[in-house]
């Protein structure tokens, strides 16, 4: 029992260093584009528009679009999701709504 317990504990100890190289990174923004298509770098350029996305009209499989932008100063992230199950017809309309918490009291 107590050398179960050991190696446990050796085991976590010699796993230390490599989540710390694993977990330790640090995020960075570049204001170089890579991605192709309909990729922004800089928050104040417009915002894209979801076309060809392959998830309107028919559809064989499990297609699925995600579209997320934040555009301009002080701006909130927005994403729209759309997916299909199975094949068949699919008209996907998509808007924002504003939804506004009051007080309870």
């Amino acid at each position: 029992m107590a050398s179960t317990r050991t190696a446990r504990i050796l085991a976590a100890v010699a796993a230390l260093p490599l989540a710390i190289v694993f977990l330790g990174g640090v995020a960075q923004a570049d204001s170089v584009p890579i991605a192709a298509g309909h990729s922004h770098a800089e928050s104040n350029e417009p915002a894209p528009a979801l076309i060809g996305s392959g998830v309107g009209g028919l559809n064989l499989g499990n297609p699925s679009t995600k579209q997320q932008v934040t555009t301009g100063s002080g701006a909130t992230n927005n994403t729209n999701d759309a997916s299909i199950v199975g094949s068949g017809l699919a008209p996907i309309s998509q808007y924002n709504t504003n939804v506004s918490f009051g007080p309870l009291w």
